[in-house]
């Protein structure tokens, strides 16, 4: 038996077959990290075909990317207001982000500046993790960017400018296990703007 595809609407087994690699890849990457999303890894999980899967995802890295945003939707950077109420409202939105998934963020903000959990990677592997990186970079860094650029002077260091910002948000969740209230993140702002 066949199914006929009636114009214009999009054959539901697509979208099944991307759920179910996208849930599979999203549990590997929860469980196990970013070496634990393998393409076996996912197939198995899934019991999606892996030329089902490469026809969602043509490679591993953008698997990776999408479970990423699956797990942490990117922020948009916020518009109107002055530079200090745009940083702040993206400051606020990035901790009430880590606060949803600490481990999760913790884990994008790691892979967007090259560092990963399990040892030293092998050529192959490299090439992945620096393809995945600059997917991240760009998906999670680009509110940030937006934002910094009205409020820092010359040529600062945009990285180093968003580790400050992001790095005690991630140490309140993660160590400290305390939330990043209204008041932190204004002071956190503020302490930032002041020694920029």
């Amino acid at each position: 038996m066949t199914t006929q595809q009636v114009p214009g609407r999009r054959d539901p087994r697509l979208d099944r077959s991307r759920s179910a690699i996208l849930s599979a890849a999203v549990a590997l990457l929860s469980e196990g990290g970013v070496r634990a999303v393998t393409i076996e890894a996912v197939t198995s999980r899934s019991g999606v075909a892996r030329s089902t899967l490469y026809r969602h995802f043509p490679n591993n890295t953008e698997l990776l990317a999408a479970a990423f945003r699956e797990l942490l939707p990117p922020l948009d950077p916020p518009a109107g207001g002055t530079p200090r109420e745009r940083l702040l409202r993206l400051v606020r939105a990035q901790a009430g982000q880590i606060e949803g998934a600490p481990a999760m963020a913790a884990l994008v903000w790691m892979a967007a500046i090259g560092l990963d959990s399990g040892g030293a990677p092998d050529e192959g592997e490299r090439g992945r993790l620096a393809a995945l990186r600059e997917h991240v970079v760009d998906t999670y860094r680009r509110p940030f960017d937006a934002v910094l650029a009205d409020c820092l002077p010359g040529e600062e260091d945009v990285d180093f400018a968003a580790a400050r910002l992001v790095g005690p948000l991630l140490f309140n969740a993660l160590i400290l296990r305390r939330p990043s209230d209204a008041a932190f993140c204004a002071r956190l702002v503020d302490d930032f703007l002041a020694r920029a």
